[in-house]
């Protein structure tokens, strides 16, 4: 038989992808430029493709890292959000019951301060209860008081003459109130009561029958006085009575006064000293 041409097969094979092939017919009268042309055409052809293949094949591997990636960052994103939320709710649990408690604590709170509320509400209404039966009795506690006063010596006169003025006389208008009125009551006789719980000291000025000088007193609280002068020939003796303090001199009785002041400033040991007492 008569050979009428030659065929040329061409395979290419490429990593993981398919091989691919062509084939090219000879006959006796192709030049062989022509066929060197052919087959270049052939392997550039080949060539393009393998590469657009590759192209895409990267692609797909590049966009499955970053899918990858995604996923991977997701999931750590995900995993510390859960620990924030798991540590959000402890607090929160945390929070719940101190708040639970101070409800608790403040209930109680309130449940006492209700108790408290209503003892001070039955105590209120006994204050005014004995509010009222004092404003029925202080007018007359006061007039005793005003009544006493004219017997207090001069001094303890002066040291509660202050709130002496507050006491309101018969007839006055009274704009304090019943509490105020007792404590200014309350006062002078406190004073009174700390005068008359020991012996006082003071210089004052005497005026008698014979004459006025300048003389030491000592009064034993508010049942009486004795005085002398300077040079202790000048005695007497004081006390209280409807009109006030009384004076009288008690000559024979001087050297008893003169001792006991001697006694009394320190200057000679205590003995017992007759003295003159006069009873009003």
């Amino acid at each position: 038989m008569e050979r009428t041409g030659l065929r040329i097969s061409v395979e290419f094979g490429f990593g993981a992808f398919p091989a691919l092939g062509f084939s090219v017919k000879i006959g006796k009268s192709l030049p062989s430029r022509l066929l060197k042309a052919a087959i270049s055409f052939c392997c550039i052809q080949v060539a393009a493709l393998y590469a657009q293949t590759l192209d895409e094949a990267r692609n797909l591997v590049s966009e499955w890292v970053g899918v990858e990636k995604m996923i991977s960052e997701e999931k750590a994103d995900w995993q510390a959000g859960q620990a924030i939320i798991k540590d959000m709710i402890a607090l929160l649990e945390t929070e719940k019951a101190s708040l639970m408690e101070k409800i608790r604590i403040a209930e109680e709170g309130l449940s006492e301060s209700d108790k408290r509320r209503e003892e001070l509400l039955n105590e209120s209404d006994e204050y005014r209860a004995a509010v009222d039966v004092l404003g029925d009795k202080i007018g007359m506690v006061e007039k005793r008081v005003i009544a006493l006063h004219s017997q207090f010596p001069v001094p303890l006169q002066e040291e509660v003459s202050t709130l002496f003025a507050r006491i309101p006389r018969e007839g006055e208008e009274v704009r304090l109130s019943v509490s105020q009125r007792l404590q200014s009551v309350i006062a002078v006789l406190s004073q009174a009561d700390k005068f008359n719980s020991g012996v006082q000291f003071v210089s004052d000025i005497q005026k008698l029958n014979s004459g006025q000088s300048e003389v030491d007193v000592l009064y034993f609280g508010l049942a009486g006085a004795f005085f002398k002068n300077r040079e202790g020939t000048y005695v007497g003796i004081g006390f209280p009575s409807s009109n006030g303090w009384q004076w009288e001199e008690v000559p024979e009785s001087g050297d008893g006064i003169v001792k006991l002041f001697s006694v009394y400033a320190g200057e000679m040991q205590a003995e017992f000293v007759e003295l003159p007492v006069k009873i009003n």
